[in-house]
């Protein structure tokens, strides 16, 4: 199944960079696997889509998921999938959350010091409004 072509698109444009997020909806998008996915990550924390969470990482988090257990996928029942992916989510986030939270804090602290377009007067506030910036859009 693949979703709507002017969605895709869209995705395309705004999201160029993140060829996992591209993947993830041209593969996936219409998918109960995705949705069921989406429920159980809104359900853990629903803050999930911004920086200060998975964000940006959102797609390979998923992705990882979801081709991990591909093959088995349509064979399992909608109960059994929801619990697998609900063990899957509460077995990787925490560590997936900090790997991306390293990285996304040394990139800011590289980049502030020469950010011109900031209003930020501190690391910490330039950290802090990232965090709140949505990385993955949920369509």
């Amino acid at each position: 199944m693949f979703m709507d072509q002017n969605e895709l698109e869209k995705l395309k444009d705004e999201y160029e960079n993140n060829e996992d997020l591209i993947q993830l909806y041209e593969d996936w998008g219409e998918s109960p696997y995705l949705q069921e996915i989406f429920q159980l990550l809104d359900k853990r924390d629903p803050d999930w889509v911004k920086e200060r969470e998975l964000g940006s990482w959102a797609a390979e988090f998923i992705l990882d998921i979801l081709l991990e257990h591909e093959d088995e996928l349509e064979e399992m029942s909608e109960a059994d999938r929801l619990k697998m992916f609900e063990e899957e989510i509460e077995e990787r986030y925490t560590d997936f959350r900090s790997c991306h939270q390293f990285a996304r804090v040394n990139n800011l602290s590289l980049r502030f010091p020469e950010d011109k377009e900031t209003s930020c007067e501190t690391l910490e506030d330039y950290i802090e409004e990232d965090g709140n910036r949505l990385g993955f859009p949920i369509i």
